[in-house]
């Protein structure tokens, strides 16, 4: 038998109404026409694959279809009560016709278990009604009921409302299957069963995005935004109508039908776990979209709705959503960034290439509107488990960020964190990687603005991160480079008491390995090492290597009592003291690499890929080489130690270079080198980087090259001996 495919252009995957209408057409076919129809996505329209063709499909619509009983009784509005509109409900309940006979019994259905009521019942009654409806009503009404109510287990439960049909089959005050009974009568008589004669171009723009007049105003719901009507909606004056497609309201709603929530699914008690029940809906998060925000109290979560691009039959798209979930890992995706990791590690059903987003917001009134949010594509995205790594830290973040005492800039740290979270589990590029890292520095730093808070929630200090992170945020740039390296930087075993670099970010308990918090009774105890202030790189790194003196002398230690794990480029050094390179990144990924396992990661061939990406060295800085001579982590050739104190340092922080020089040459003379030059000059901005660049670690090699680029060969004992001391 042939087959047609249809190129429906009228269903697409937004707005929520197209959709839903795309899986109507589906739906309505399989069940009702040709068993063997198959559906699927292309190029952002749905095609429909079927022995109908185009006027066998739009006959079947116009003349045999039979609506799918669509009845909400416990609704105020829903036209079993003496105030309701009743147009629909009774024309629809007269009907002798075959097409509405399904109908017209559930309606008897109803108006029998509603009684005499005057109104819609309200809390246990209302819970009552529902439950008998759903014992009473055929099967195609209960499939209605799946999809807009979950029944409690317990009578003393209440019964739980999936966000896509409103609070059980209503938006605000609009019941939708009391307005889908009225826009069925518009399109079809109920007297004889034939459609009348305005529906054959209204469905004929539905299926096939026909240009067509005729659209009436109504309301059509959160599914559609653009047709809501309102203020501003109208280039003609200040407000317009909702206008609508009538068939647009009747198959949207018959599309809904196929999400029905499993009732196999074992529901928490939390109030929106009913979105992890329902198909591919998870909560909300103020993220990922351009109009972001803070929290929205009127969220009611979002729905995710797949796209596939492969045939399929009805049966095997109600087996996707029956199964429905995102899983990441062994448990099931419940948030949006959940969602997108679920997403971008194929935890999802074969044959998916993308979902489309939507998010339930309320707006007008208590009416929603399903917003669409933006496309997330499947495929695979194995970095997206480096998220794993900080999913624990990040959760306590955000339930620090809801406590009524928490400041306002936790807040602001934990929505940038979600927005970087999910722009890398959708677009994962060494910039997005680095804005993560940036926003888990703000996010622990806003953490620890508020000592005595720290202590009271408990915070901890960023995780362990895994040494990937360091191949992730890698864009061949010296901002990179630099930022890891200093971020590397632990004191020598000889004096592991003086900790990482990162003991001048926060204070730090020694006993405890420098990884949790140094915290009194009621706030983080005062801790002197704590010099960085982080806003400014050269004064941050400039006091870092005053701090690490002060405690070499009273250490005992005869070098700069820094090692770096990552050490780097001459040239990027070089780069960094004549100011060519973006200070406020470097700034920015320092705290968070100090998380990095330095101690037990295996960095060697990053370090080496790192100094194959650095530019070749240009002719050395005699400057920068003064000062890495006179404070050096490594033995050179011919050269002594002396003991360490931070005057040189103290006046390149002064910005007088002039006398920093000349203290650093006669350190070099003390320590038997024989100096090049006898002064150096610069600007007070110079000086003050140059004190900075001894925060950042060079190989042993470039440390010689820096000693002899300002020294002469030899030791100065040897060349005395001769008489050519000078």
């Amino acid at each position: 038998m042939t087959s047609h495919v249809h190129v429906l252009a009228g269903c697409a995957p937004t707005p929520l109404a197209h959709y839903l209408k795309s899986l109507a057409v589906l739906r309505l076919v399989a069940e009702q026409a040709d068993p063997k129809a198959r559906g699927w996505f292309e190029g952002d329209v749905f095609r429909l694959a079927t022995t109908l063709d185009r006027e066998a499909l739009v006959s079947f619509f116009l003349d045999t279809y039979a609506p799918t009983p669509l009845v909400a009784p416990w609704n105020g509005g829903s036209g079993f009560y003496p105030k309701d509109n009743k147009t629909g409900v009774d024309a629809v309940a007269s009907s002798a016709v075959p097409r509405f006979g399904p109908y017209a019994e559930a309606i008897a259905v109803c108006r029998r278990l509603v009684g005499n009521l005057e109104e819609a019942p309200k809390e246990q009654p209302k819970f009552a009604l529902q439950a008998a409806c759903r014992r009473e009503l055929g099967d195609r009404a209960v499939g209605w009921m799946a999809a807009a109510v979950v029944l409690a287990e317990s009578p003393s439960d209440k019964p739980r409302y999936p966000a896509l049909l409103g609070t059980g089959g209503n938006d605000g005050r609009l019941d939708f299957t009391n307005n889908f009974m009225q826009r069925l009568v518009e399109l079809l008589d109920p007297a004889t069963g034939g459609a009348r004669p305005e529906a054959r171009g209204l469905l004929e723009s539905a299926l096939f995005g026909q240009a067509q007049q005729g659209l009436t105003a109504s309301a059509i719901g959160q599914f559609h935004p653009g047709a809501a009507g309102g203020f501003n909606a109208t280039s003609a004056g200040f407000g317009s109508d909702s206008l609508v497609n009538t068939w647009d309201f009747v198959l949207m709603l018959e599309g809904t039908l196929v999400l029905g929530v499993s009732a196999s699914r074992q529901l928490e008690r939390d109030a929106q776990e009913i979105q992890a029940a329902a198909p591919f809906a998870v909560r909300s998060s103020a993220a990922g979209y351009g109009s972001a925000a803070g929290s929205d109290p009127s969220s009611r979560g979002e729905q995710w709705m797949p796209l596939w691009d492969r045939p399929a039959t009805l049966a095997e798209v109600r087996g996707l959503f029956a199964e429905g979930r995102m899983q990441l890992g062994r448990s099931v995706a419940r948030g949006t960034l959940d969602a997108a990791r679920a997403v971008a590690g194929l935890g999802v059903a074969r044959g998916i290439r993308a979902f489309e987003r939507f998010g339930f917001f309320e707006r007008n009134g208590q009416a929603n509107l399903a917003v669409p949010l933006g496309r997330f594509e499947v495929t695979p995205r194995p970095d997206v488990r480096l998220l794993d790594e900080i999913d624990e830290w990040v959760e306590a973040l955000r339930r620090s960020a809801n406590e009524d005492t928490a400041p306002a800039s936790i807040g602001r740290a934990a929505r940038q964190l979600d927005a970087a979270m999910l722009d890398v589990a959708q677009r994962p590029t060494s910039l997005g990687w680095q804005r993560l890292l940036a926003a888990l520095g703000v996010a622990e730093a806003s953490l620890l603005a508020g000592p005595r808070f720290a202590v009271k929630r408990r915070v901890r200090p960023i995780p362990p991160l895994s040494p990937r992170w360091l191949e992730v945020i890698d864009d061949g740039t010296p901002e990179v480079r630099l930022a890891a390296a200093i971020a590397s930087q632990q004191a020598p075993r000889e004096h592991a008491e003086l900790g990482p670099l990162r003991v001048h970010l926060m204070p730090l308990d020694e006993d405890r390995g420098f990884k949790l918090l140094a915290a009194g009774s009621e706030t983080l105890r005062s801790d002197p090492r704590v010099v960085m202030r982080e806003l400014e790189l050269v004064p941050d790194l400039a006091a870092v290597v005053t701090r690490r003196l002060v405690d070499a002398h009273r250490a005992g230690a005869d070098r700069l009592p820094l090692v770096g794990k990552v050490h780097a480029p001459l040239a990027d050094v070089e780069a960094f003291v004549l100011g060519e390179v973006e200070d406020a990144r470097v700034l920015a990924l320092l705290r968070p690499l100090t998380a990095l396992r330095w101690l037990d990661a295996d960095v060697r061939e990053q370090a080496a890929r790192w100094h194959r990406q650095a530019a070749r060295p240009r002719v050395p800085l005699a400057s920068h080489a003064v000062f890495r001579a006179a404070y050096r982590t490594a033995d050179v050739e011919g050269a002594r130690q002396t003991t360490l104190d931070a005057t040189i340092v103290a006046l390149l922080r002064a910005g007088r270079l002039a006398d920093a020089a000349r203290a650093a040459l006669a350190r070099l003379t003390a320590q038997g080198l024989r100096p090049r030059l006898g002064r150096l000059v610069g600007s007070p901005e110079l000086a003050r980087r140059l004190a900075a660049s001894l925060a950042i670690p060079l190989t042993a090699a470039d440390q010689q090259r820096a000693v002899d680029i300002v020294c002469k060969p030899g030791a100065l004992e040897e060349h005395s001996k001769n008489g050519d001391a000078s």
